[in-house]
């Protein structure tokens, strides 16, 4: 008691002022403190607005008796203070109990020792609350009890979120504050919400089209099909000048309201806050830790500030959701203008532009404006821009590694995560690492293709046929009319042998797809691949030539030449004809100068394998010279197919050693590719006299299962077979010959005339070992 006395006996010597500021000072360090304690241990927002209150009514008492201590007496100190300070200094000395006339000192109510004992009583009331709220909270007791902690949700139950509906003359404006709530939503490590591919797999499987609205009642549909426990919806309504938005969370089943709030906007600036601040109830109710809402950035931070960019965004949400992926792209690049730090458009405009094969200089661009305003994505974008910032731009696959796993550390069950991840893990050849990753996407989330498709490659890389088979078929199930599965489901059959399947899926490809000028190039490229590698090249030109006219027809002259490249190649290839093919890529350079194009976007590359084929290596130089000088920067992500270049422009050269250097060097670098050189690397050991070799790395690359080997066998399957025919046949291998030059016989069965010397000298080679033996 005698620090209490101590500090009662100084208390005294301040004048009522004195006291006053002290105790103002005192409560706002005490605000301070409940403020930060609050948000350290996840208390509720109500600790700091208490604290403020109790202080505050506390005030009049520390006032009053200032006044009554400090106003009676003055300098002398007689009365009730002498009394105070007299009682002090006797405790503190182990003074005898004091006449009844000093006792009666003790039962006045404006004394500082009241005053510290109130506070300390208020302090422990506060304490005890927010504990209490807490503990209730967490054990799923009261009105305080979580949903989580009641058991009515499980954290990552995955939930369903509908459409917002719309009772606004602005008719944008439902779709716009959906987009922000599954935004808020998605900042969440508990809340699981749905994907849009998920839930356009279940919608295709009840038999509605594509783009279909996900009204409540659809949504509820869903969530009972799939067995999910929840339901989020909400709905917008004109208020005046302003806005009230509410939303409600469903169990789909019994149909019970499991909570239910709302917010109100003042205008239509103030709706993404409103959205946010019920989005934040939302996660507090079902359990999530309060510490963790309050560390998300505020929606606006995170998303957007201009409510005309968030409209744009969310049409062209609705337009990709309708594969309808040119009107995605105008509107993303209308949003930008609206908001140039829209980081989200950013990012969902270089990935569109990156899957659907736009103009490489604008992909880059995209992803680098999403990656410089990252601050304004939530954390699970943030990763996931980071990570494809690393991958598609800066060719740091490591950084794109590391970006993901950490947000799987934090979101284990983030598909976009696995999903990536596994790809990168296949193209740098882990491919167990690939399909464990593959198998947890699949098993989260079944209703998405990429899920599939990663796992074939995984499948295919460790040879596992009949899995990728088995994946393949379930996939063909699942999505009939996924452009992307006729297009694998083309591939697959293509490694079988079943060449008129393969054409068949292509052919149902450009049928059903057909009036969009992307998969109208991608299904006559795959057609043209197909009859190139079976030795029909006429009927190969006349298909690529419909694949450049897509590319005229989407404003595409880097693809163009790309495209015209291969074109080129397999005239001088194939055929010797490299008169014919350096007119062609001299008339189309006259048509697009490369000086005419963005930098990124001239296939210097492509032009330099074309004329290292056609034996002009001087031009080869020279394109590759043109790359070189572009930003170094900006062309990491293709390291890989630089060396490549080099090795092939070397094996042109004769310098067959340097060649094998640079052709390793593109062996050891992750690509999206693992086929696309690996019959130049065989060429060039062919040629530097290193038979062994060779024949190894021939093998390799035909025996390898690759659902997209097609395009790299439309050059180099034939004349891959044909050439290990010879050198078995050199090396006294007469049953691997046989077997090699049939090989090359079935294959080109039904090859144009110029090819068909080689088919008869090869059906000649087969009589002959075969009598031989």
């Amino acid at each position: 008691m005698s620090r209490l006395n101590r500090l009662i006996r100084e208390v005294h010597r301040r004048s009522l002022w004195q006291v006053l500021s002290v105790y103002l000072i005192s409560s706002w360090i005490a605000l301070q403190v409940a403020d930060t304690v609050t948000a350290a241990l996840g208390l509720p927002d109500w600790v700091p607005q208490v604290a403020l209150v109790l202080l505050i009514a506390l005030l009049p008492v520390v006032l009053a008796t200032a006044f009554v201590q400090e106003g009676v007496g003055g300098a002398g100190r007689t009365g009730p203070a002498a009394t105070i300070e007299a009682e002090a200094a006797e405790a503190e000395v182990g003074a005898e109990t004091p006449e009844p006339e000093e006792r009666g000192a003790h039962h006045q109510v404006l004394t500082w020792r009241n005053a510290i004992m109130a506070a300390v009583v208020m302090l422990a009331l506060l304490t005890v609350s927010a504990g209490g709220y807490m503990g209730l909270r967490t054990a799923g007791i009261g009105p305080f009890a979580t949903l989580m902690s009641k058991g009515v949700l499980k954290e990552r139950d995955r939930i369903v979120l509908a459409e917002f509906e719309n009772h606004t003359s602005d008719s944008l404006l439902a779709m716009a504050a959906t987009e922000l709530f599954r935004t808020a939503l998605s900042q969440s490590a508990v809340v699981n919400v749905a994907g849009q591919q998920f839930v356009a797999g279940v919608l295709r499987r009840m038999g509605n089209e594509p783009g279909t609205a996900l009204n409540f009642d659809v949504a509820r549909e869903v969530a009972i099909r799939e067995g999910l426990k929840a339901v989020v919806g909400g709905e917008i309504i004109s208020m005046g000048a302003g806005y009230v938005v509410s939303a409600r969370l469903v169990a789909p089943e019994p149909g019970e309201v499991l909570w239910t709030d709302s917010e109100t906007a003042r205008d239509s600036t103030a709706l993404i806050d409103a959205t946010d601040a019920l989005s934040r109830k939302l996660r507090e109710r079902i359990g999530e830790s309060l510490k963790t809402i309050r560390a998300n950035e505020p929606l606006e931070a995170a998303t957007t500030g201009s409510l005309d960019a968030l409209r744009k965004y969310s049409q062209a949400e609705r337009a990709f959701g309708s594969a309808d992926f040119d009107k995605g792209i105008a509107l993303l690049e209308e949003a930008i203008v609206l908001d140039t730090a829209f980081a989200m458009a950013w990012r969902k405009l270089g990935i569109a532009l990156g899957n659907y094969g736009e103009q490489r200089a604008r992909e880059v661009e995209a992803l680098t404006k999403a990656y410089n305003h990252r601050d304004r994505l939530t954390d699970r974008e943030r990763y996931i821009t980071v990570a494809t910032y690393h991958r598609s731009v800066s060719g740091e696959w490591d950084k794109a590694t590391t970006a993901y796993r950490a947000l799987l550390d934090i979101y284990p069950e983030e598909t976009t995560a696995l999903n990536n991840l596994s790809l990168i893990l296949s193209n740098g050849g882990d491919y167990e690492g690939a399909e464990e990753m593959a198998r947890r996407a699949l098993a989260i989330d079944s209703s998405y293709y990429t899920h599939y498709m990663n796992l074939m490659f995984a499948l295919t890389g460790q040879r596992r046929i009949e899995e990728v088979l088995d994946i393949q078929e379930r996939m063909d199930r699942n999505f009939p009319g996924n452009p992307w599965n006729r297009f694998v489901g083309g591939g697959v059959a293509y490694v079988q042998g079943d060449y008129a399947g393969a054409e068949t899926s292509f052919r149902k490809l450009i049928e059903d797809y057909g009036q969009s000028l992307t998969w109208q190039a991608f299904g006559y490229e795959a057609i043209a691949a197909l009859a190139a590698t079976r030795g029909r090249l006429g009927l190969a030109e006349s298909h690529l030539r419909e694949t450049l006219a897509a590319h005229r027809g989407r404003h595409l002259p880097g693809e163009y030449l790309s495209s015209l490249a291969e074109l080129a190649v397999r005239e001088a290839w194939l055929l010797g004809e490299r008169g014919r093919g350096l007119l062609l890529i001299d008339e189309a350079l006259d048509l697009y100068p490369l000086d005419s194009l963005p930098e990124l976007d001239r296939p210097y590359l492509d032009l330099a394998w074309f004329y290292a084929m056609a034996g002009v290596p001087e031009q080869a130089r020279e394109m590759i010279a043109g790359y070189e000088r572009i930003d170094p920067a900006l062309r990491r992500a293709d390291e890989g197919e630089l060396h490549a270049a080099r090795g092939v422009v070397e094996t042109a050269e004769g310098d067959y050693e340097e060649a094998i250097r640079h052709l390793r060097l593109w062996e050891a670098v992750p690509k999206t590719c693992a086929l696309c050189w690996v019959p130049n690397m065989a060429r060039a050991y062919d040629l530097a006299g290193e038979a062994d070799s060779a024949v190894a790395i021939y093998e390799r690359y035909v025996m390898h299962p690759s659902p997209f080997r097609l395009f790299t066998d439309s050059f180099y399957l034939g004349p891959a077979y044909e050439r290990l025919g010879d050198l078995y046949e050199q090396r006294g291998d007469t049953t691997s010959a046989i077997r090699y030059y049939a090989k090359l016989v079935d294959l080109w069965k039904d090859a144009d005339p110029e090819l068909r010397p080689r088919v008869e000298a090869a059906r000649r080679a087969v009589e002959a070992l075969s009598t031989d033996r």
